[in-house]
């Protein structure tokens, strides 16, 4: 009898080991746009890549449309170690890593190539190491888009035209100090906006293509388009550094690789969508500016990018000259 409640024992033991063993670690993604915009795809894709490699090692679990809360929450719950990643726009990631501000500096980047030069190089490296101070590791960049104004009064050609405007923009100085400078009425306010648009309590927002598509915010009222393409907006796969530290090396390098695959689906499905993605808005009834007076929203937003100092001033010189 005795012998036998040892066998019991010790089988039941070794079951619980080989279930502790078994265990899938858990990664939460944090994002906070719906499934259809690339935050949430490129989660996706990345999960599914982890699968494909190292499948039943990770539970990814994928939280869209803002369930964790907003871009700020969501990084505040990743610096902690709460949460251990998200999909997120680099403008809300400014109140942690502030020289970050020098990437969303009006009309600095010309163009995607331009983008990839700068996010992949040197510049990007050097962003890097400055999330690691911040208790970040940002994984990979890629595109959420050039950033254009959509509003419900009227069609916006000049900065003249958007003045007075109630703009809703991220929450980040930098975007409510462009605004400004145009002469509009910024107001930053946490993603989603559908209902404060569709119930009038802002005018209008900026965002790039593929989020005012995704988003269908002309059905919430946003009548007018205009392609200013002011901001070049980077996504970033950022991560908490401690957990990222903490990995087996083979299974950081499958993390780091998988975002990097992610990231460049995510470049691809922006760029390869956006003449697409702008016709049917136009189709649905969006009266599209597709040649506003660019020089003149980039004189008057010139003092934004004057008033930069230090780090972020250097940073911005190193990215003129490398897209010149």
């Amino acid at each position: 009898m005795r012998f036998y409640m040892n066998a019991v024992i010790i089988t039941a033991f070794l079951t619980a080991f080989a279930g502790i063993a078994l265990a899938e670690t858990q990664i939460n993604i944090a994002i906070v746009t719906s499934p259809e915009l690339v935050h949430t795809r490129a989660a996706n894709w990345f999960r599914e890549e982890i699968d494909k490699v190292i499948p039943g090692k990770y539970a990814i679990i994928v939280h869209h449309s803002a369930a964790l809360g907003s871009e700020t929450q969501a990084l505040q719950q990743i610096q902690v170690g709460a949460t251990q990643m998200s999909v997120c726009t680099t403008g809300p990631i400014e109140a942690f890593v502030p020289e970050i501000k020098a990437l969303e500096m009006p009309f600095l980047l010309p163009s995607y190539e331009a983008a990839d030069l700068a996010l992949d190089g040197p510049i990007g490296q050097d962003f890097a190491k400055r999330f690691e101070k911040a208790g970040f590791t940002a994984l990979h960049f890629l595109d959420n888009g050039f950033r254009n104004v959509t509003n419900s009064k009227r069609p916006i050609k000049t900065p003249e035209d958007a003045k007075g405007l109630k703009i809703r923009t991220m929450e980040a100085p930098t975007h409510l100090a462009i605004w400004r400078a145009i002469g509009a009425n910024p107001t930053p306010m946490a993603w989603p906006i559908f209902t404060a648009l569709q119930q009038g309590v802002i005018d209008g927002q900026e965002n790039p293509i593929s989020v005012i598509y995704g988003s269908k915010l002309n059905e919430a009222g946003q009548k007018f388009l205009s392609m200013t393409r002011h901001v070049y907006s980077a996504l970033v796969f950022v991560a908490n550094k401690s957990f990222m530290d903490n990995l087996p090396a083979t299974d950081r390098k499958v993390i780091m690789d998988a975002a990097r695959t992610a990231s460049l689906k995510g470049r691809a499905y922006i760029r390869d969508n956006e003449a697409r993605q702008i016709a049917e808005l136009r189709d649905a009834g969006m009266q599209v500016e597709e040649r506003p007076d660019i020089e003149a929203f980039r004189k008057v937003t010139a003092p934004v990018v004057d008033a930069t100092t230090g780090d972020t001033r250097k940073i911005i010189e190193e990215i003129r000259k490398l897209v010149k």
